[in-house]
């Protein structure tokens, strides 16, 4: 027999049984079909998110009577409504695979490390599909494969969820009172306590800046209070009427306010503290 109608006997035959693999092989993978959505709920009528992380507190977020979302654990807290809705963005996940909710242990959704109760429905996250880059879902006794970025919104942290700007957006400022110097806002101009030595020098943009530097404030970490109480007072006079109290815990290495009336310390960078706990000064 010739050497070059052996070879083609050969690769006839590993053909067949490829083709013939193929046609037994079991259907393990669902071919894509028309988007399934993984909820019926509009995300606009949650009104409680609970989290449990392997690692993690239990996260629960509650929307209160003015429709803000708020953290009850795993401290209270001020959520970042962005959060709240990249949270709530799982709704309206949709999958065009599906599997039928058996054999849980291939998308490691028999001990998933994250799940998701949305008022009534739950989630649990497994897996990602290395071919696709989609995530295993588990909803409604169906598991989809959806968007991995649902999954990167879950926390990582236990204040994850938790606002981290000192003040909130309808807490506007009015007034800063610090240890030996005090900005006001009178006739809608700010004027400084004692005044300073050369007016000249120091404009309203100067002061706008500086205000505008306490109103958006944001943290690096939002922890809950240690206790300690020690520290200079700066109190935050507000446009509802309000007067929010912070005590000074610490400037270096790091800044670390204490808010009294949330019971959560900010930490910030060092250099906040010499930018915010200073008197206005020209062109800083």
């Amino acid at each position: 027999m010739k050497r070059s109608l052996l070879i083609n006997i050969v690769l006839a035959l590993i053909v067949a049984g490829l083709a013939l693999w193929f046609a037994l092989k079991p259907d393990d993978e669902p071919k894509g079909g028309p988007a399934q959505a993984v909820s019926q709920k509009p995300a606009a009528d949650a009104k409680r998110i609970a989290i449990a992380r392997k690692g993690l507190p239990e996260f629960v977020l509650e929307k209160d009577a003015g429709g803000r979302w708020v953290q009850t654990k795993p401290f209270p807290a001020r959520v970042d409504a962005s959060k709240a809705g990249r949270l709530l963005d799982l709704l309206g996940a949709t999958a065009r695979t599906t599997y039928p909710a058996t054999d849980l242990a291939r998308f490691d959704l028999d001990q998933p490390t994250v799940r998701v109760t949305i008022d009534d429905q739950a989630f649990a996250f497994g897996s990602v599909n290395p071919v696709t880059d989609e995530q295993y879902l588990l909803a409604n006794d169906k598991v989809f494969l959806v968007s991995p970025v649902h999954g990167f919104s879950m926390p990582t942290q236990a204040d994850s969820l938790a606002s981290h700007m000192l003040l909130a957006e309808d807490e506007i400022p009015t007034s800063f009172t610090l240890p030996g110097f005090k900005l006001e806002l009178k006739d809608g101009k700010w004027a400084s306590t004692p005044p300073p030595a050369d007016p000249a020098k120091i404009s309203q943009d100067d002061y706008i800046r500086w205000a505008e530097g306490w109103r958006m404030a944001a943290s690096v970490a939002t922890q809950v209070a240690s206790g300690r109480q020690a520290g200079d007072t700066v109190r935050i006079a507000l446009q509802n009427g309000r007067t929010l109290e912070l005590i000074v815990l610490s400037r270096a290495p790091e800044m670390r306010l204490l808010r009294t009336d949330e019971n959560l310390e900010y930490v910030f960078p060092a250099d906040t503290a010499t930018r915010l706990l200073s008197p206005v000064t020209a062109g800083k």
